[in-house]
């Protein structure tokens, strides 16, 4: 095996039949898991673009290409009209970046694919003991497939037909093997973590009204397809680090979706909105707060202090893959309809939803807070806007923009 196997963050192309084996293993580990076997667009890429680069073809991966190739699209389609190779890398890499997170700790090596380009790179993971004598050219094919853990190819993982709950679980359950959460986490989080009762996680779904009741009859596949499954990945990923957090301080919780959560439902206890302008809850109750949300065509969080001021937008007509920047309200505070603790972790976009979530769940952001906000800030009420740039369809790492407290 080649010397530049011993450094796991640089690239590495497969010189022997062994090495090309040790991929393909690695890449049927992710495929077959829960992340990606539900779907048949993201493996058919990612399958595609490993085989090509395996073969020594990696100047074939173009974007017009693999919409030709792997999702049959003509010759002359227009991939500005059509993106959808760019949305399914930007999902691949989603994808491949939470099977990592919370099960590939003992993967053999790790495949990435790198912004702004389609052609996957391979980086082995020499620190792992069990691939030292393969790694010191002394192992068999044998020895090389014995040292992907035995666990990582027989895994089932157990599909629940929830996202929400999937990632809420998984995530959930890595971060409560953490230590406890810091005191920068503490000063925000304190308020609900001490509040009686289980929080009530209010999760807000691509519906923005009430929908009615499915017949008895509706199929499965309608009900999978339908929009009581209408939630992003970004939506997920909010709601697993959230989890997290509450799970990592022995908080119980419950989830709902918003349009079935009654007022009795969040009446006096501690309560977190997930999403702003999919989340029906999130409209009503930030409506009195300093920054709330204004609906529209043109998406806008609105400071009642300076209602001319007009930066804090994002436009929704615009084709999805030229969002470069969202924005989101992060609150926590008392409500008095609710008569409780209120957190709201709520986009313009999913992207706004996905940076507030990470704000409020990392002390490196919450430092940031600490520096800005007056002394004494933890025990009043608090409401934050958060700015992420966007990159490539990825939510970047968040930003304070304003704040106040009450």
């Amino acid at each position: 095996m080649s010397n530049n196997m011993q450094e796991s963050t640089t690239r590495w192309t497969p010189e022997t039949p062994v090495e090309r084996d040790l991929v393909i293993g690695e890449l049927n580990a992710i495929l077959s898991s829960h992340h990606f076997r539900g779907s048949k667009r993201y493996p058919a890429l990612l399958k595609y673009v490993v085989g090509k680069t395996l073969d020594g073809h990696p100047e074939e991966l173009k974007e017009r290409t693999l919409g030709v190739e792997v999702f049959e699209r003509r010759p002359d389609y227009d991939t500005n009209a059509d993106p959808v190779v760019r949305f399914s890398a930007s999902e691949i890499r989603k994808r491949i970046a939470q099977y990592y997170h919370e099960s590939g700790e003992d993967s053999p090596l790790q495949i990435d694919l790198p912004l702004g380009s389609y052609v996957p790179e391979f980086k082995p993971r020499a620190e792992r003991a069990e691939l030292k004598p393969s790694i010191n050219g002394a192992g068999t094919d044998e020895e090389i497939q014995a040292s992907i853990p035995a666990r990582r190819r027989s895994r089932v993982a157990w599909w629940t037909g929830s996202l929400l709950v999937l990632a809420a679980v998984a995530l959930g359950g890595y971060l409560l093997r953490r230590p406890a959460a810091p005191a920068a986490t503490g000063k925000l989080w304190n308020s609900l973590l001490h509040s009686p009762g289980p929080v009530l996680m209010v999760v807000g779904t691509s519906h923005q009204e009430p929908i009615d009741p499915e017949p008895l009859h509706t199929t499965l596949m309608d009900h999978m397809t339908g929009p009581y499954h209408r939630v992003t990945i970004s939506t997920a990923i909010a709601l697993s680090r959230l989890a997290g957090v509450l799970q990592v301080n022995g908080k119980a919780y419950e989830i709902k979706e918003d349009t079935a959560a009654s007022l009795a439902d969040i009446r006096s206890r501690p309560v977190i909105l997930v999403g702003a302008l999919n989340n029906l809850w999130t409209i009503r109750l930030t409506g009195p707060l300093r920054f709330h949300f204004i609906p529209g065509d043109v998406r806008h969080i609105l400071d009642a202090k300076r209602p001319d001021m007009t930066d804090w937008t994002t436009d929704t007509t615009i084709p999805y893959a030229s969002v470069a920047i969202d924005y989101a309200v992060v609150a926590r505070y008392h409500d008095p309809t609710t008569n409780g603790m209120v957190m709201v972790i709520g986009g313009l976009g999913p992207y706004g939803t996905e940076a507030a979530s990470e704000f409020v769940a990392s002390p490196q952001y919450l430092d940031q807070l600490l520096s800005s906000l007056p002394a004494g800030w933890e025990n009043k009420n608090l409401e934050m806007v958060v700015k992420t740039d966007v990159i490539n369809g990825e939510a970047g790492p968040p930003h304070l923009s304003s704040w106040t407290t009450w």
